[in-house]
């Protein structure tokens, strides 16, 4: 009941933000930015009943409030994510090895995320190591992180509705969403 408050108050962050996106687009090689509603409806996909559904919320949470590359969501610790604000102004995670082998602290769109993460985590009971793991049969746990070609799969498994045609979101597309949200926020990149 708190996880389904805590993804309200995200859902609600995400809607206060101007309507200016753009829609998806149907090329598959094309980045694409996620429109408000798209992101919402993304969001309510897999719902809060089962471990993989939080599991799943917590990682498009995550991903949509962070702007985390592919490999850096599974790279991702329990210890990075418990990071100080950013200039005392907003609160952050700490990407020890992202793109280039460069470190950084990403700040989240909305606090509510780290808040879903987290109920992620109390739910699956993980208090160290990989935030996000696979399951064995019947939702056991398994200790090691996802693999890259399940968060595909993760991702695979929510498509959003467009025209009628199911599309695919892809981690970048969940990146192009959050600079644009962030952007829109009047963040300053440089």
């Amino acid at each position: 009941e708190a996880l389904e408050g805590r993804l309200d108050f995200l859902i609600a962050a995400i809607s206060a933000q101007p309507q200016r996106l753009p829609s998806v687009k149907r090329d598959e090689t094309e980045a694409k930015v996620l429109s408000v509603e798209q992101a919402i409806l993304l969001l309510q996909r897999p719902g809060l009943d089962t471990l993989t559904g939080r599991r799943d919320t917590a990682i498009l949470a995550l991903m949509l409030g962070t702007g985390l590359r592919e490999q850096e969501v599974i790279a991702l610790e329990v210890h990075h994510l418990n990071v100080s604000c950013i200039e005392g102004k907003r609160p952050a995670l700490y990407v020890p090895d992202g793109k280039g082998c460069v470190e950084r602290m990403v700040p989240f769109l909305e606090e509510g995320v780290r808040e879903v993460v987290q109920q992620w985590l109390q739910a699956a009971e993980i208090g160290y190591g990989p935030v996000f793991r696979g399951f064995y049969r019947g939702e056991k746990i398994r200790p090691t992180p996802l693999s890259r070609r399940a968060l595909q799969q993760v991702l695979a498994s929510y498509p959003i509705e467009i025209d009628g045609e199911p599309v695919v979101v892809r981690p970048l597309d969940l990146r192009r969403t959050y600079a644009r949200l962030l952007y829109d926020q009047g963040y300053d990149f440089f």
